[in-house]
């Protein structure tokens, strides 16, 4: 039987795509090796509730403080997601809690009823959450994930670049991560964020491994451009005291 060059160019082209690892099923990879490098799945399933401390600064642009705060966060995920945030502002004690099902807030004694407040502080939980939980729940299906190659940061280190939307991407209200990983331990590096009105790049700069797991211990967000170059330093964090159950 002979073979036209046509059908043979076919069949080697079947052959490539047969063999060559989609964008989606390569980024599975790096995440995979990612969550061992950072404790492993298991321990991070067997973590029933994690409590930590974390301050932070806000900077305006001329690199003034814009704002100082410590917060005392709590996560429970076990029988079913429960989160606590307290902090001190001007001698009054803020708390908000989620139970599972209802925000509460409350300022000093005074506990605050509004249902569009309640909405933003909601937000501010789970933001506080995502960003302390990667790599061990970019799995979930709602994400879409892609792997992008290796890319230069603004430091000259080279990363493994993983895409992940978690929503519609045609939403333009829907946030677009990226996230680098160390091309040899899989590590994250940090992370690239735009948000509706602009981009920016978080630096993992040490880690907590007191519970088991890799939990950030000091970060830097910067404003960036599409390309991740930078404009100014934005905040820093400081995460400790990590505890357990």
């Amino acid at each position: 039987m002979k073979f036209r060059p046509v059908c043979i160019i076919a069949i080697l082209i079947g052959l490539f795509t047969c063999c060559t690892p989609s964008a989606e099923k390569k980024a599975k990879a790096i995440i995979e090796k990612s969550i061992i490098a950072h404790g492993g799945g298991e321990t991070w399933k067997s973590l029933n509730s994690f409590s930590l401390e974390k301050e932070s600064w806000l900077f305006l642009e001329n690199g003034e403080v814009e704002t100082h705060s410590v917060q005392n966060l709590e996560f429970r995920h076990q029988p079913f997601f429960e989160a606590k945030i307290t902090w001190k502002k001007d001698s009054l004690v803020h708390k908000v809690i989620f139970d599972g099902v209802k925000t509460r807030y409350w300022m000093g004694e005074n506990e605050i009823q509004n249902e569009g407040f309640l909405d933003s502080k909601k937000k501010d939980i789970d933001a506080a959450y995502y960003v302390l939980t990667k790599p061990f729940d970019l799995f979930e299906q709602t994400k879409k994930l892609e792997y992008q190659g290796v890319h230069k940061l603004e430091d000259g280190r080279e990363v493994e670049t993983v895409q992940v939307i978690d929503g519609d991407p045609n939403d333009p209200a829907v946030d677009i991560w990226w996230y680098y990983f160390d091309k040899e331990s899989f590590q994250i590096i940090g992370y690239k964020v735009k948000t509706s009105d602009h981009f920016s790049m978080v630096y993992n700069l040490d880690w907590d491994n007191s519970t088991g797991l890799l939990f950030p211990k000091k970060r830097e967000s910067y404003r960036v451009d599409s390309l991740g170059n930078h404009f100014y330093l934005r905040a820093k964090y400081d995460f400790r005291n990590y505890s357990k159950e």
